[in-house]
């Protein structure tokens, strides 16, 4: 197993291949709202490359640059599946979607009815973080129009199908890719751990076939997962069978998720995975865009890092690896 740790010691110049040169394009940005097949509403934010030029742009939450309205440059483009964390939105992964559009990727980012405050304060949910059967289903119906009817189809390689998330993202990502994951093992730990685990403090519905996740009708052919949520639910058994390429990163010094239990549990059952420990006081909340908002999460807040922690210098030096995995493992 690749064990990448001490990231603000530079040691993942040395141990990750640089990405693969490409043509210099910008990002473009999309946000548009689509449905399945029986009307539940589906946020997606896209990110592509384009020729247009950039502009500075309000994501309501952080703030990025990108081209509105601009055309589609390239053919036969690498998709990338984007799935946020507990309560949250795509677009607050801007640092990352941003970067793989420039590299000629499609970033496909799905925000989910009764979680996001995409679909306004009124329709928020939060027993809704353990719908993981809306989750995955919302990403089969906005995968299926991304590729089938939207105006991207004509662009995309949907052979060429990879998948990454943040917190509850992670843990959908893996779900999407076929790992057996238990709603009443993760019920059983958070049982014993509500006290010490802000992500077991969550409401919760019972677990229900209803909400049995299900895994994405397309290939995934690589995952990369940022602090995973849900460990304990995925069983042994089906973390050791999974074969989909994996890069894990995970704050091992965690205010949110206890590391060991659910990013490094599952690094570690994941024999063949790519792991990367950020061990230099980073928290459960740095795989955000950089933000300015006084949102408390449980106690720990959600735009502020730790005393010595720059948010968006971990993301620079995060992005060029991530886009190195993807370009290794969704090659043609």
């Amino acid at each position: 197993m690749l064990r990448l740790a001490a990231i603000g010691a530079l040691a993942l110049a040395g141990c990750v291949s640089a990405p693969t040169p490409r043509a210099v394009v910008s990002a473009g940005y999309e946000s548009l709202r689509t449905t399945d097949a029986n009307g539940r509403p589906i946020q997606l934010d896209i990110w592509y490359p384009t020729d247009a030029a950039e502009q500075t742009h309000s994501y309501n939450f952080g703030v990025g640059n990108v081209a509105t309205g601009g055309a589609v440059a390239g053919e036969k483009l690498p998709v990338v599946l984007l799935s946020h964390g507990a309560m949250g939105a795509a677009s607050n992964y801007s640092w990352i979607a941003e970067p793989l559009a420039r590299h000629g990727y499609v970033v496909l980012g799905v925000s989910h009815f009764g979680e996001s405050a995409a679909f306004g304060p009124a329709n928020m949910n939060p027993a809704a973080v353990s719908h993981f059967g809306d989750r995955t289903r919302d990403f089969n119906a906005a995968v299926d129009f991304l590729v089938s009817k939207s105006a991207y189809s004509e662009h995309l390689d949907p052979q060429r199908l990879g998948a990454m998330g943040h917190s509850s993202g992670g843990a959908t990502a893996l779900m999407l890719a076929g790992t057996s994951f238990s709603g009443a093992d993760i019920a059983t730990y958070c049982a014993g751990a509500r006290a010490t685990e802000k992500g077991c403090q969550y409401p919760a519905d019972p677990p229900s076939l209803e909400q049995a996740p299900v895994s994405s009708a397309r290939p995934i052919r690589a995952l990369a997962l940022m602090d995973p949520a849900v460990g304990p639910g995925f069983t042994e058994a089906g973390l050791r069978a999974l074969k989909t390429p994996t890069l894990v990163i995970g704050s091992v010094d965690n205010d949110f998720l206890t590391f060991a239990a659910h990013a490094g549990r599952v690094g570690e059952l994941l024999g063949s995975a790519e792991v990367i420990q950020l061990a230099t006081g980073e928290g459960h909340f740095v795989f955000l865009d950089r933000c300015g908002l006084p949102i408390d999460v449980m106690g720990v807040k959600l735009c502020s890092d730790r005393a010595g922690v720059d948010r968006e210098a971990v993301h620079a030096k995060l992005a060029p690896v991530i886009v190195s995995f993807f370009d290794r493992r969704l090659a043609r």
